[in-house]
């Protein structure tokens, strides 16, 4: 209980810090207040439009995590067994994390139509914490176990299946935690720049381009939202399985 009080106190020096500042600036319109953007969220929640490009957004995003999480996986898996074949992809992995977004994200609208585009983008941006991920989990599997299970006689499937995996999920589940709010931020980033029709990134450039700002806060608003009701849904996920 103490912890929801703290946030909610929180919240709410927050909430009194932005009314201030929105009355302190002489244009409204540049800063607007709680209240206005409180009644441009009621709008929006209340306008059909408003769901189908969230869920045109949010399956973009699921379509690029679930391709990410399982090559990140996979190449995870392949580079903690294998040696030679980490320090193969690692430059591969290193230019990916390294690279600034903006430059994938032109680069890629360039080649590519913008509505295909943003998958890639998404995944290059999430594909590197899934792979470093795995990697980890499995290097950081105690030894005796590994050695326990040499001693019997085991398909390496088997044990990828059945050791592997369940011991490295606690590190996929925190890097696919942070792969939601992270993959959230560039798929709207990318649709912004790209003009992707019906997404969040249009209707936040479309707010953009009309000085709309209260439009602007309003869909940040929603994009919080959505990313916390993301992970919360994972994190109950994770405590049904162990439950």
């Amino acid at each position: 209980m103490k912890t929801v009080a703290y946030g909610l106190l929180s919240i709410a020096v927050l909430m009194m810090i932005w009314h201030v500042a929105s009355m302190r600036v002489m244009v409204s319109d540049i800063l607007p207040g709680p209240r206005v953007v409180g009644a441009t969220l009621w709008r929006l929640l209340g306008d059909g439009a408003t769901y189908t490009i969230i869920g045109r957004t949010f399956f973009r995003l699921m379509i690029a995590l679930l391709i990410a999480s399982i090559t990140g996986i996979l190449l995870g898996l392949l580079a903690a067994l294998s040696h030679a074949f980490d320090a193969f992809l690692q430059p591969v992995v290193t230019i990916l994390r390294t690279v600034p977004v903006a430059s994938i994200i032109v680069i890629a609208i360039i080649y590519l139509e913008p509505p295909n585009a943003v998958y890639l983008i998404t995944f290059l941006m999430l594909f590197p914490i899934m792979h470093e991920a795995t990697k980890q989990g499995v290097k950081n599997i105690n030894p005796t176990i590994l050695d326990a299970v040499s001693l019997e006689e085991h398909r390496l499937h088997s044990v990828i299946t059945h050791i592997h995996l369940p011991l490295t999920f606690p590190y996929i589940k925190t890097a696919f935690l942070q792969s939601v709010g992270l993959g959230f931020k560039v798929l709207v980033m990318a649709e912004f720049i790209g003009q992707v029709q019906t997404s969040i990134g249009r209707a936040l450039n479309y707010a953009d381009m009309g000085m709309r700002y209260d439009l602007v806060f309003a869909w940040t608003i929603i994009i919080i939202v959505l990313v916390m009701v993301m992970e919360i849904v994972i994190r109950q996920f994770r405590h049904d399985v162990h439950g």
